[in-house]
């Protein structure tokens, strides 16, 4: 029998975290990527510092060099045995940031190619720099 379970609320599971774990998750993009799942924020409220991390790579396309970002990126790279689940939380960030500009919603097609590249069993770090290098040139036109 398969049982569904109504989304839990943003607000509520902030509400939960801070409660029981004494957790304050301060990134809306964060909460979204739990989609209504407590079992999700208990897993992902490890990787936090992770995620904003990944989250300010995301927002500096714009702002930094090319070599930055990869500098910057060194996150992404020693998460090998996390790559779907980062790749994936990249996809969250462009599509909140491509309802306030167009030019990132053709960086989610990157994000989807990495991944495919990857099941694909390419090698991981050019499938990487190859990804961030496309973002910053697709951000950057």
């Amino acid at each position: 029998m398969i049982l569904h379970f109504e989304k839990i609320s943003n607000n509520e599971i902030q509400k939960y975290l801070e409660q029981y774990y004494e957790l304050k998750i301060n990134s809306k993009i964060m909460l979204e990527a739990f989609q209504g799942s407590i079992g999700k924020a208990l897993q992902l409220k490890e990787k936090q510092e992770d995620y904003e991390k990944i989250e300010q790579i995301i927002y500096s396309l714009e702002n930094k060099h090319k070599i930055d970002i990869m500098n910057m990126s060194e996150i992404i790279y020693n998460a090998k045995d996390e790559k779907f689940d980062i790749l994936d939380y990249i996809n969250i960030v462009l599509i909140n940031l491509a309802k306030t500009s167009s030019k990132y919603a053709n960086c989610i097609q990157i994000v989807e190619e990495t991944k495919r590249r990857l099941k694909s069993n390419t090698n991981y770090d050019m499938c990487i720099d190859n990804m961030l290098l496309n973002l910053w040139e697709e951000v950057n036109k």
